[in-house]
Order: C-alpha cells, then sequence, then structure tokens
C-alpha cells in the first residue's frame, strides 16, 4: 500500500505569502458550513468528567487529549484545524488563527507571522494580544518549575531553543521573581517580535511540519504581568487563566467545577475556527465513575464525557443495538502498547532479560491481539496493531513484522525465542498499569494471556493520578508499563510525534521528560528523521523507518485504538477535533 500523502499548504512556492483568504478556499470549512445559518447558538454544553480535576490547564503543560479538549476553548494559536464532522482524520486542514498571514523565507528556514488586529484577551486581561505575548509564552517553554510537556519539538524547532533552556535550567526552582529576572533579561535567538503584531520564528533547517508543531497548544500567547505571577499550572494560575479564545474562566472550583462562558460580543469574523456556539461550558468533576459518567448522559443531565476514554463495553452495544446516532465513532491515529523500562537504572532481572531482542520478540509473539480488541468492544473500538505508525498518520504502510494467526498470539514460537534468549523456564516481568477500567481490562487480559507463552506478570496498579510520575521516577521499580497509549498530536503529518521525537534519542534523550522512559536510541533512525524534517515528500522516508523500528520493538504494540464518543440527545451538531482527538467543544451545538 502507498504512503498516506496528505495536502501540504506550507509547500506553495520556496517564497511564499499565505493568508486568511488563500487557506479558507476549497471547502476547508466544517463539512456542515453549507447549513451554518441554520445551526443553533446558545444553551449550556455539560460535561461530566471521569477524573476529579483537569490533569493540566495551562497550554505551557496540558499534554493530554481530554486537557487539549477544555484548553481549545481559551487559547489561540497561530494556525489551527478548524475540525470535521465526518472522521477525526479529515480534520487535517490548517486555517490561520490568531495569525492573519505570514511570510516564508526562500529556505524555508523563517517564518514571520502577522497577527491580526485588535484581537484582545479575556478573564484577568482584556488588553490587546501583541506578537511579544508569543514570544513569552516560548520562553516559559524551559521555566524549570516546569516544562513544556512536549519540549522534543522545540529543542529541534527553534534556533537558539537548547542553549537557552540549559541557561534557564541554572534558575533556583520556587522563585517567580528568578524566573521572572531570567525571562526578562534572556532572548531564544530564533524567537523575536520586532513589533506588535510582527512575530519573527527561525529555525536552523527546514521543517516539513512546522507549521502543525504551531498548532499545538503549547504555542499560544500569553500575556507576562499575569502569567508570571503564578507558577505555571497552580491553582492560582487556572483561577487567572488569561483566555484568546472565546471562552473565559468564569468560576473553577478544584474537584468540583470549571464554568466557561463565552466572551461578550465575540469577534466571530476574526476566528475561523471556532464558531463558539454555546453560551456556556459547565465541566462537572463531582462523576467518578463510568458507569456514573455514562448514566448522567443517559438521563440528559451531561451532554458528553471527559477522560472517558473508551465508553463501558455494555453501553457501546446498548447503543449500537438502538443505532443511535448519539454514538460516535472514529478511526484516530491512536495506539496502545506495552512499554519497556530502559533507563540505565533499570538493573532487575526483567529489565535485563527485556534487554535482548529475542525476549522482546517472544513477548510480541506472546500477545493476542484479538482477546484484547474483544476486551476493549470489538472492531468499533480497536483493531489489532504490529508496528509504531498508526493509520492516520504519514508514512503509514500497514505490515506486522511479528504477525501470528487471526492476531491470536503465538505462544510456542514465544517459548521458541525464549529459550533462544536463554530463558527456558519464562520470564518473571514487574508490571505497572493505571486502574483504570479499560488498562485493568487490558492487564488481567495480559496476564493471563501471556503465561501460556512463559511469561509471568507481577502485576502492580498505580492510581490514574499518580502513574506518570511514578514511571518517570529512576527509584521506581519496573520492567514493562501496560497501559503506554498515544494519540496523534494531529492528523496526518505528525510522523515527528513518534520517530521523530519519542523514539528519536537526538530530540528525546534518556531522563526527565522522555516519554514512558523509553530511552530509545537507533543512530539509523535519528539519520531518517534527519533526512525526513526538510523533505517535501517525508511519507517514504518515515514508512522506511518504520519498518527498521518496528521490527526492534521499543515497545510493543497492541492495537489502534478508534475514538468512541456517547452524547445526550441535545447535541444538534458534532464536531470531531484533530489536536484533541475527541470533541472540539468550541464547534459543538444544542438543540433550543
Amino acid at each position: 500500500m502507498k504512503s498516506r500523502h496528505f495536502a501540504r499548504p506550507w509547500l506553495l512556492g520556496s517564497t511564499s505569502r499565505f493568508s486568511a483568504a488563500l487557506l479558507l478556499t476549497g471547502g476547508l470549512a466544517l463539512g456542515t458550513a453549507e447549513a451554518a445559518d441554520e445551526v443553533p447558538y446558545g444553551g449550556t454544553l455539560r460535561i461530566a468528567s471521569l477524573d476529579p480535576d483537569l490533569d493540566a490547564f495551562d497550554p505551557l503543560t496540558g499534554y493530554s487529549t481530554d486537557s487539549w479538549e477544555i484548553l481549545r476553548a481559551v487559547t489561540r494559536q497561530l494556525v489551527t484545524y478548524p475540525g470535521a464532522s465526518g472522521d477525526i482524520k479529515d480534520d487535517t486542514k490548517l486555517v490561520p488563527d490568531l495569525a492573519e498571514s505570514w511570510d516564508v523565507s526562500p529556505d524555508g528556514k523563517t517564518y514571520t507571522f502577522h497577527l491580526r488586529d485588535g484581537i484582545t484577551y479575556s478573564g484577568s486581561t482584556t488588553r490587546k494580544i501583541t506578537a511579544g505575548d508569543f514570544v513569552y509564552g516560548i520562553k516559559r517553554f524551559c521555566d524549570p518549575n516546569k516544562q513544556v510537556a512536549a519540549i522534543n519539538y522545540f529543542n529541534l524547532a527553534f534556533s537558539g531553543f537548547a542553549d537557552y533552556c540549559k541557561q534557564f535550567a541554572k534558575v533556583p526552582t520556587g522563585d517567580l521573581a528568578a524566573t521572572k529576572a531570567f525571562t526578562d533579561t534572556h532572548d531564544i535567538d530564533g524567537v523575536s517580535a520586532p513589533d506588535d503584531r510582527t512575530l519573527v520564528l527561525r529555525s536552523g533547517s527546514k521543517n516539513y511540519d512546522f507549521l502543525n508543531i504551531l498548532s499545538m497548544n503549547f504555542v499560544s500567547p500569553l500575556p507576562p504581568e499575569i502569567a508570571s505571577k503564578y507558577f505555571p499550572d497552580s491553582l492560582e494560575f487556572r483561577k487567572n487563566l488569561p483566555s484568546s479564545g472565546p471562552y473565559y474562566v468564569a468560576a473553577y472550583d478544584q474537584g468540583q467545577k470549571l464554568v466557561l462562558k463565552k466572551v461578550a460580543n465575540y469577534n466571530h469574523a476574526a476566528d475561523p475556527a471556532r464558531k463558539a456556539y454555546v453560551d456556556e461550558i459547565v465541566v462537572d468533576f463531582a462523576t467518578n465513575t463510568e458507569d456514573a459518567v455514562v448514566q448522567k448522559i443517559r438521563a440528559g443531565e451531561a451532554d458528553l464525557s471527559l477522560y472517558l476514554d473508551v465508553p463501558p463495553l455494555a453501553a457501546i452495544r446498548q447503543y449500537q443495538a438502538q443505532k443511535s446516532p448519539y454514538l460516535h465513532a472514529s478511526n484516530s491515529g491512536s495506539a496502545n502498547f506495552i512499554t519497556v523500562n530502559a533507563r540505565p537504572e533499570a538493573t532487575g532481572p526483567g529489565a535485563t532479560a527485556l534487554r535482548k531482542l529475542e525476549v522482546r520478540q517472544a513477548l510480541a509473539y506472546a500477545v493476542n491481539k484479538a482477546h484484547l480488541v474483544q476486551r476493549q468492544g470489538g472492531s468499533i473500538a480497536a483493531l489489532p496493531l504490529g508496528q509504531i505508525i498508526t493509520s492516520t498518520i504519514l508514512g503509514h504502510e500497514p505490515f506486522d513484522p511479528y504477525a501470528t494467526p487471526k492476531s491470536a498470539g503465538d505462544p510456542a514460537k514465544a517459548k521458541e525465542l525464549l529459550t533462544k534468549a536463554g530463558y527456558p523456564d519464562g520470564v518473571t516481568l514487574d508490571a505497572v498499569y493505571q486502574t483504570t477500567a479499560q488498562v485493568q481490562a487490558i492487564a488481567v487480559t495480559l496476564k493471563e494471556d501471556l503465561a501460556a507463552a512463559g511469561f509471568t506478570l507481577n502485576l502492580i496498579p498505580v492510581p490514574s493520578s499518580q502513574y506518570r510520575s511514578y514511571i518517570q521516577d529512576p527509584k521506581s521499580h519496573w520492567d514493562i508499563f501496560l497501559g503506554g497509549a498515544f494519540a496523534p498530536d494531529w492528523q496526518g503529518p505528525s510522523t515527528r510525534m513518534l520517530l521523530g521525537g519519542w523514539l528519536n534519542s537526538d530530540a528525546s534523550p534518556c531522563g526527565t521528560g522522555n516519554v514512558y522512559a523509553i530511552c530509545y536510541s537507533n543512530k539509523e533512525l535519528n539519520r531518517l528523521a534527519t533526512e525526513a524534517f526538510p523533505s517535501d515528500d517525508p511519507g517514504p522516508v518515515w514508512a522506511k523507518a518504520d519498518r527498521l523500528v518496528s521490527a526492534d520493538l521499543p515497545w510493543i504494540p497492541l492495537f489502534e485504538k478508534r475514538k468512541v464518543a456517547i452524547t445526550s440527545d441535545r447535541i444538534a451538531l458534532w464536531t470531531w477535533s484533530s489536536l484533541a482527538v475527541q470533541a472540539d467543544i468550541t464547534n459543538i451545538a444544542l438543540r433550543k
């Protein structure tokens, strides 16, 4: 199968001028745009959260699909995606956001953005948004108190960024004055604002996905006079978050409720991506079981969920049986996998065994992926996966280097490989998992199935609010993590996240911030990534890298996850978000 190739609006000539009119031509608006006048405005969108609070509510730190779903309402970027009513994978066309237009240098390394005039914040300040606010927002990325969640992107994207971060790391934590003094007196070579409406971003190399990187919530403007008063993502910051989006924080009661209200007289003409249909968005954090969340939606007390990764199987089947229009499912490019603790501090017998390729191969053959898919809800919710790149990501060419008949595993082959590796009596692994219903089901299924292949799993449950810090702590003892998962940072040309980011030791060296403690290093992968970044046709390069790395098994792919959402019957217009990989709450409308 040929690589997936996506429209690349950033390749319209070597020296290009881009404008809102150009990128909005050609059907880039929502699929229901032709009926936009008929879509109702108003009402309160009610969201029932499974988790007792947001895991992040700061554009600096938010890096979960759920935090991005909420941040969509209160942040704007230079460029963004307008949402899609059909499938998540359709939301791939970038449109101007706070940038009205931009120029690209002949070598493709420098972007000069021209901001829309007269756009203001709401909430804790109502002053105009300036180019300097973007500069400050990027300077925050290296704050030693809490750094940006995906720093690997920016180590390679902005000239001078890595050196700036090295200097910032010397600033003592817990001292807001010292942090402010540093950002006030230090600059990033490749980030500047010649005037209030002009932002210049320069990279050391051409990057085909540069605009996509800028579409993420991280690159949002923040007024330094407000944000510098608070530690990143602190309670005080959340309550005083200066909004650049169509909604602002009206009330935030930690662990209870978040209320976002629509900005009065919002300038819709200056925001081509967010229709902002509803007047108010209320997130309820008091509903903390999956069944209770589903019951609230069924009863009409909530319209959609948050942190409910997959609805309970019984609920999916009931909605399917009723042929309900309020069951939404889409390929998402997301995936679940088993990660391996490759930190140098991991020296136990299990971690030592997994450093041998034959043992990782045995683990791959031992997994009954068909069983896992069944436990997830069948083909509406998941599909077996045997490679790193998923179906909606640039460079995808379906293959599985360790395929088994009907994806049901091959215990005999697994035992053969363990014997070859010097483990004829099998291997015992300490397996960490987070205590959500979905991952618990994965853990129990894997424990049962892997036993037949010679693997004994000692299951170690960790609360969902603590697992990230647990697996990042070099003192924690574990061999494999059963809850590894990702969602593409954007649909289409987002391969950098995996093969140019998480698994690329140039971008993500082992240590603090290395996702899931993968600590993978492959010089050939790094070389291929370096070849792909400036390419006008990176798909074939990424496909080659995928074949290389998938065979080496830095993690064990389990299944590609389809996004499934259930909603109330008050939903008049449903819209998917490429970035959140679920609902675009700024483009959902309610029946009156």
